[in-house]
């Protein structure tokens, strides 16, 4: 997952992180919490403008000072319990030259291994996540870029984590976020996981945010409705997509096929036999077949019931 950072938001957004960034994740308590003790095993700058290793091992370490999960190794090992369970984790960040005196892009990825008991769950996304921070040429340092980054990433698998541990009301607790990296990563979750406990009382705020301002935030809403949503909620989705933009129009057809019902059998019919785009016209094709496929599913099943 890649979520982008307006430049234009990024300098208000720093002081407040380590502030409020955990106002969704709870406060930190050591005697209500089961910590995962996080050992930094490797760095990588990808042959880019680079800090020193011991500076990074810094950065990340003040990120997971503010997780209500993870904490540092070294943490662990100076308590002398040493019975923690250690997880390994990756760094890697790379500048994206923009064109001459243009500013550069930060992509920085933080990625750690499963803890054993939460695998199933995490699924193969697992507990690995990457941000793209828009630079103007000499805005920011880049030690004070990757802190801020390593602290929105820290937030990110820190929110997954609780997701998987099936934390009551996170999930409506991410998608009612202001933070569009939170809210994206409820909305993966839902889309995922739509037989989750919670998932069946999120239709209304992934309805909600099919009219979110950020575009990405759209387009993982339609894929979200699908999951979780019914023919019931085909009417909706139909009245908020953009049928100029391709991106939303190919997730819909998709989110159709699941959806199901009478409106969206007939929408999907008149895209295929009238879509000028070759491609989205295959796509419909594509969406109505498995529309169909799916409804000879459910005939057949509820056939068998039937002769019992």
């Amino acid at each position: 997952m890649v979520v982008l950072v307006p430049r234009s938001l990024r300098r208000c957004l720093a002081p407040l992180a380590l502030v409020l960034a955990w106002s969704v994740v709870g406060c930190r308590s050591e005697a209500a919490r089961d910590v995962y003790y996080v050992r930094l095993v490797s760095v990588d700058a990808n042959d880019g403008p680079a800090l020193p290793e011991e500076r990074v091992h810094a950065i990340v370490r003040r990120s997971l000072d503010h997780a209500i999960t993870f904490d540092p190794a070294e943490r662990d090992q100076r308590s002398g319990a040493g019975s923690g369970t250690i997880l390994a984790a990756t760094f890697e960040y790379r500048e994206l030259p923009r064109g001459h005196a243009e500013g550069r892009d930060l992509l920085v990825r933080l990625a750690l291994e499963m803890p054993r008991e939460l695998v199933e769950a995490l699924g193969p996304e697992g507990l690995d996540a990457t941000v793209l921070l828009e630079r103007e040429a000499g805005d920011v340092a880049l030690d004070d870029d990757l802190q801020l980054a390593a602290d929105r990433l820290a937030r990110i698998l820190q929110a997954r984590t609780d997701l998987a541990r099936g934390r009551p009301g996170q999930l409506a607790a991410l998608l009612d976020d202001d933070d569009a990296e939170l809210v994206a990563t409820g909305l993966n979750w839902l889309r995922d996981h739509p037989e989750g406990p919670e998932a069946g009382e999120q239709l209304e705020r992934t309805l909600a945010l099919l009219d979110a301002p950020d575009p990405d935030l759209r387009l993982l809403a339609i894929e979200a409705l699908g999951a979780i949503g019914g023919p019931e909620q085909v009417a909706a989705l139909l009245e908020r997509i953009d049928l100029h933009d391709g991106d939303q129009v190919a997730r819909a057809y998709d989110a159709l096929a699941r959806l199901g019902g009478p409106e969206a059998r007939r929408f999907l019919e008149f895209a295929a036999a009238n879509e000028d785009e070759p491609s989205r016209q295959a796509a419909a094709e594509r969406a109505l077949q498995r529309l169909e496929g799916h409804s000879a599913s459910l005939i057949e099943q509820v056939r068998g019931r039937g002769h019992r």
